[in-house]
């Protein structure tokens, strides 16, 4: 019988590193307004509307799904994306989201250098 018992450490060291970037994933996930607080749910506001789940961000720029690059240092995600435009297209995108200590995100889109401030959507 073969002793596995490097590849469990192993396994177990990847699980304990990936969980972090988990949390942090956690906090970003949610509904927020660009530019100005968000009043409600962010249902009413679609065109300033962004949402971001574990695997993309949705927003009028349209559906960006984060590349296998996206990686967490402090309270920044950075990940390159590709989005899909609303006539059809394809395009690939720098993303950056910092955490902030008042609930809202600094968002950048590194190519354009296109900045905003997300606030989040209450019970999103």
């Amino acid at each position: 019988m073969r002793d596995t018992s490097f590849l469990i450490i192993a396994m177990i060291g990847i699980g304990a590193m990936a969980a972090p970037a988990a949390a942090d994933d956690a906090a970003l996930v949610g509904t927020y307004t660009q530019k100005h607080a968000c009043t409600g749910d962010g249902t009413g506001t679609p065109k300033d509307r962004v949402v971001i789940s574990e695997k993309m961000a949705d927003s009028n720029f349209g559906p960006c799904t984060f590349n296998a690059d996206k990686a967490w240092s402090g309270k920044t995600l950075k990940a390159s994306a590709t989005c899909k435009q609303k006539t059809g297209g394809e395009y690939d995108v720098k993303l950056s989201f910092t955490l902030k200590d008042d609930k809202t995100v600094d968002f950048l889109e590194e190519g354009s250098q296109y900045k905003s401030v997300l606030y989040r959507c209450e019970g999103k």
